[in-house]
């Protein structure tokens, strides 16, 4: 109930009394100096009380204004619009190789620290021209950091994600050109399960860097080296076109640079409570490799998610890359604050680094939501195992735990 209620009545029930009053003063019979007095003080009284409910209405209604309309950013040009966001996702990372124990400060790549600007005008009811500037900022990135190198590992600047303008139009698509998300990105990543942020189907993201052991011998072969998800052709400078949605579908297309290209389908939809969502693309580059991938989630209404993926890599110089993923999770609200998720997966990979390659894993994670905080705490536990010829790698077991916070 707003605070100005209870206010109101009183100040209500105080002018009925004194409108009551000021009535029986100004009725047609004698007064005397001392009750014209008193009816001027009463008019005082109600003026002043009038000006108090008027002042309460206009704070009640900038509060709501200002609760309807997010704060915005200034540009430096009056006719596009501007917004920032971006997040801070800081973690501990903690590894056992079969040897011995580390315990890292990282940056959680599997959601790594950004910082993002767009800018949009509108050139007609259809059309918006737009900007995109995202750049990420990886201090100790859990894929790098490992056994020998603990701190200041990686670039300690910022990197690029993404650099480009795009036309996007409701009825005829959208245009992109510069750095950006190629068609086949995130193909391999379509996840409803709400866990991602520390475990998902790329799953070297957690602890990509650490090395595994032959015996008690370091080798040069990280986790990173022998796991993928073959997730299209990532990030890259490119121009991409997307469909508008179709009940669900969109289709998309990019030109790479450096003969490469690709194509991709989307869905996504929601019946009644059930959320669905699935992706699939094929990728070529030239004088390397043509891949076909793709990934599919379920979100049921009870709040139980199943999650699938998978990819092909068919390379020229060597062995077909292939992986499958699998995950199951469970969405509840044990407390008011926001969802909980919790999840479990599996990955088994083969000739992904190298020929003869075979490589399992998998992982547990739970995730508590901060709503009104922008805030997702996490934790997870992944296990790597990779068979290579030649070597008899140690299992490599990981533990995560952190907090993102959006802004």
């Amino acid at each position: 109930m707003s605070i100005a209620r209870p206010v109101v009545r009183t100040v209500a029930r105080n002018l009925l009394l004194m409108g009551a009053f000021t009535t029986a003063a100004t009725a047609p019979f004698p007064v005397d100096a001392q009750s014209a007095s008193e009816v001027e003080s009463l008019q005082k009284q109600i003026e002043e009380l009038q000006k108090q409910i008027d002042d309460l209405r206009q704070k009640q209604t900038e509060t709501a204004r200002r609760v309807e309309e997010p704060p915005t950013v200034g540009s430096g040009n009056d006719k596009v619009r501007l917004s920032i966001s971006g997040q801070v996702d800081r973690a501990v990372l903690m590894t056992n190789d079969g040897h011995s124990s580390d315990a890292f400060f990282v940056d959680n790549d599997n959601s790594s620290t950004r910082i993002r600007m767009i800018g949009e005008a509108d050139a007609s009811d259809d059309v918006t021209i737009g900007s995109n500037i995202e750049v990420q900022f990886k201090s100790n990135a859990s894929t790098a950091v490992n056994q020998r190198d603990e701190r200041n590992v990686g670039p300690n600047n910022f990197t690029e994600r993404k650099m480009e303008i795009y036309v996007d139009s409701k009825s005829l698509g959208r245009l992109s050109l510069g750095q950006g998300d190629t068609a086949s990105n995130s193909t391999s990543e379509v996840d409803l399960s709400g866990t991602t942020v520390v475990g998902y189907s790329s799953i070297a993201d957690m602890a990509g860097g650490i090395l595994f052991r032959d015996g008690s011998d370091f080798t040069d072969i990280t986790i990173g080296d022998g796991f993928s998800n073959l997730d299209g052709l990532s990030r890259d400078d490119r121009i991409r076109y997307d469909t508008p949605d179709f009940g669900g579908f969109k289709l998309s297309g990019s030109l790479v640079a450096d003969e490469r290209s690709d194509i991709a389908a989307r869905f996504s939809r929601q019946y009644g409570e059930t959320r669905v969502a699935a992706a699939i693309a094929y990728a070529h580059d030239d004088g390397d490799f043509d891949q076909v991938n793709g990934s599919a989630s379920v979100l049921f209404a009870n709040g139980i998610s199943l999650t699938a993926a998978g990819g092909n890599r068919d390379n020229d110089n060597r062995d077909d890359g292939r992986f499958i993923y699998g995950k199951v999770g469970y969405e509840t609200k044990l407390v008011e604050y926001g969802t909980t998720a919790f999840a479990v997966d599996y990955q088994h990979g083969e000739d992904i680094g190298a020929d003869g390659d075979k490589g399992n894993s998998f992982g547990a994670f739970a995730v508590q939501n901060l709503d009104d905080l922008a805030t997702d705490l996490y934790f997870g536990y992944r296990y790597y195992d990779l068979d290579r010829n030649n070597f008899d790698l140690d299992a490599i077991n990981a533990v995560m735990t952190g907090a993102r916070v959006k802004f």
